[in-house]
């Protein structure tokens, strides 16, 4: 293959995962202001897929570009400190009542929390301009792979708490 393939090749393997992270937030992000029923089942689906898809990108990003995996393990921490920080900022300002089923809590966010996404999120949008190589698409997999461990980090925290909501709410 040509340096011209490769480069598309790395482009779509970095793209498409970010796709889908942003495709997740957007989500959650409109969910964020309506008061909904988290169930116990279904807690654990979008950390567990967010996991996975981080491994994934890890994986991706040491096979393409093997030079950089201090850069690649500082993003991926970085991203998870932040993960875990947005996450706990979430908690903090979402509400949280009884539901009327069984293993199931009602929450609701508010402008606060979808301030705090946009806010944590907008730190991966200031990296790329500070990052060294700019909008070369090898020099932002390690960006990307702390950009989805960040997210990836948050919902695990936020699954945790929901959880613990969930039990603590429970009819006794």
């Amino acid at each position: 293959m040509n340096e011209t393939t490769d480069a598309a090749t790395g482009t779509i393997a970095t793209v498409l995962p970010l796709l889908l992270v942003a495709l997740v937030v957007v989500r959650f992000a409109f969910r964020e202001l309506r008061e909904r029923t988290v169930s116990m089942a279904q807690i654990w689906i979008r950390p567990a897929l967010l996991v996975a898809l981080t491994g994934y990108l890890l994986v991706l990003t040491l096979s393409i570009d093997g030079h950089d995996d201090a850069i690649t393990t500082g993003c991926l921490l970085g991203g998870v400190l932040l993960g875990a920080i947005t996450g706990l900022a979430i908690v903090r300002n979402t509400t949280f009542a009884p539901a009327a089923k069984a293993n199931a809590v009602k929450v609701r966010g508010n402008r606060a929390t979808l301030a705090i996404w946009v806010a944590a999120l907008a730190v991966r949008v200031l990296a790329r301009y500070l990052y060294p190589g700019g909008g070369d698409p090898r020099a932002q997999l390690p960006l990307n792979c702390g950009t989805v461990a960040l997210v990836a980090a948050a919902f695990v925290v936020i699954a945790i708490a929901f959880q613990r909501e969930i039990v603590r709410l429970q009819p006794r």
